[in-house]
This record gives C-alpha cells, sequence and structure tokens, in this order.
C-alpha cells in the first residue's frame, strides 16, 4: 500500500467518524440567512430557525445585540409646571437588541427558578436584574423597567412562545422559530442562540453570528454623517425642503394660499 493511498483511506475513516459524532449531537439546529442587509426600503424581516432534538426536551432560542451604555435624559417638572428634560442618566449594559422565543407557557417556569439558575439567566427577567442606571437613586429600578417598556415598544427587546414542534421518529422531534427583526434594528453583529433544555438544566447549545449592514441609500447617508458632517447637513436639509414642497402639493392641491 502506497502512502498516498494510505492517507485517503485516513481522510475517509477520519471523514465518516466525524459525520457520525455530529449525526449523534443531541441538538441540531440550522439558521437562515446569516446576514440581513438595511436597504432603502428595509420595514423589518425574519430569520427562521430550526432543527432537531430529543423528544423529551425542550429548545429555548434568543438573539442578542452587543450590550454597552446608553445615556437618556429624565424628564421632570421645572417650577411645578413645565415638563422638561432635566437630568442625564446612564443606563450600563443594555443589549441592543433581546428577542427571546420560548415554546408555549414555557416563559411562566423562569419565575419558579432559583436566581442563579442558569436557564433563568437567559430570560427578561435576568436582563433587568443586571442593568444599572447612574446616577444610583430610589428610581432606578423604575427606569430599568421603563427602559424595557421602550424598548418592547420598538421591537427592539421581546418575549414570545413562538417555538413550535413536529414529532418525529426514533424518539426525537423538529422544532421551529421565526425571530422577528423589527424596523428599528441597528447595523451590527448579533449573536442567535438555541439552548436545548432537560428538566430545566442546559445539556446542550447552539450559537451563531448574525450581520445586519447598512446598503444603499441607507448606507450612503451614514457615510455622509460620519465622514462628511456639512455634506450631509445640506443632503438633510435639501430633503426636509423637498419634502415640504411635496406635502403642500399633496395637501393643497396645489394652489397657492388664499
Amino acid at each position: 500500500m502506497t502512502r498516498t493511498t494510505a492517507g485517503i483511506i485516513m481522510a475517509l475513516m477520519f471523514l465518516t467518524q466525524a459525520s457520525m459524532l455530529k449525526a449523534e449531537e443531541p441538538l441540531q439546529v440550522s439558521q437562515f440567512p446569516d446576514r440581513i442587509s438595511i436597504g432603502t426600503f428595509y420595514n423589518g424581516t425574519r430569520v427562521s430557525i430550526n432543527g432537531t432534538l430529543p423528544a423529551d426536551s425542550d429548545v429555548i432560542v434568543r438573539m442578542t445585540g452587543e450590550a454597552a451604555p446608553l445615556r437618556m435624559k429624565k424628564k421632570g417638572k421645572v417650577f411645578g409646571l413645565l415638563w422638561m428634560n432635566r437630568d442625564t442618566v446612564t443606563f450600563e449594559s443594555v443589549p441592543k437588541a433581546f428577542l427571546l422565543y420560548t415554546p408555549q407557557h414555557f416563559e411562566d417556569s423562569f419565575k419558579t427558578l432559583q436566581k442563579d439558575a442558569p436557564v433563568r439567566q437567559l430570560g427578561l427577567t435576568a436582563l433587568e436584574e443586571k442593568i444599572t442606571v447612574s446616577p444610583d437613586s430610589s428610581e432606578s429600578g423604575m427606569l430599568v423597567k421603563e427602559l424595557l417598556k421602550l424598548k418592547e415598544k420598538e421591537g427592539i427587546y421581546a418575549v414570545s412562545d413562538n417555538v413550535h414542534y413536529t414529532p418525529l421518529a426514533e424518539g426525537r422531534k423538529q422544532f421551529e422559530a421565526d425571530i422577528t427583526l423589527p424596523p428599528k434594528l441597528s447595523p451590527g453583529v448579533y449573536k442567535v442562540e438555541a439552548y436545548m433544555v432537560q428538566n430545566g438544566t442546559i445539556v446542550a447549545s447552539y450559537d451563531h453570528s448574525l450581520t445586519v449592514a447598512l446598503e444603499s441609500f441607507p448606507k450612503l447617508l451614514s457615510l455622509l454623517a460620519f465622514d462628511h458632517g456639512a455634506m450631509y447637513g445640506i443632503l438633510a436639509t435639501l430633503i426636509a425642503v423637498v419634502a415640504g414642497l411635496l406635502t403642500g402639493v399633496l395637501f393643497k392641491g396645489g394652489k397657492g394660499a388664499h
């Protein structure tokens, strides 16, 4: 047997063993697509997550963005009369996105787990506990709750029982979940995760990246805003003027003022 033949046989054996190991993985996941383009007419889209797992298990799907500080203005009454922006507060460890998908009624189980349980750490309640406010005050907890409500209203944060199962043979089942990406999603690299849970314990996991990138006109505006501020200002003014003229024509029927 030549060295070349022996090498080919060893390579085939390695590939066969690798495929067998992959087939034996308890959690198998597919994601499509792994890149999203935000173009001129982008108004949100979906990412499909599906796979198989043992029939006696559950799966939790989550998409998160990079955590970063977020500065916001806090409103308050001036002289007890007018509501105005008064103080600046900084929220620490705020993810750019937090989308959690569970099987039906699985979200209720988060409330019964211990505070440090790994499965509970995947939920929105644990995220609320991780976000801190500076400067700290008696209103910090309330401010975090209001921040989460704002993010949920924008569709950037969401918890949904949108994981669906289909029985398969040999003690396994298929799962499907569609991650709904909101129109206000900012560009960046996000993490898509799937966790297999048995008896309240995470026994297997999957993670993959999702790239969200600006394209066409939104990309041009972003480049102008960061690299050519003066030109961006002129363009923004022209767009506002043209939009005002079009609005006048549409709502006044092109007639002049009386």
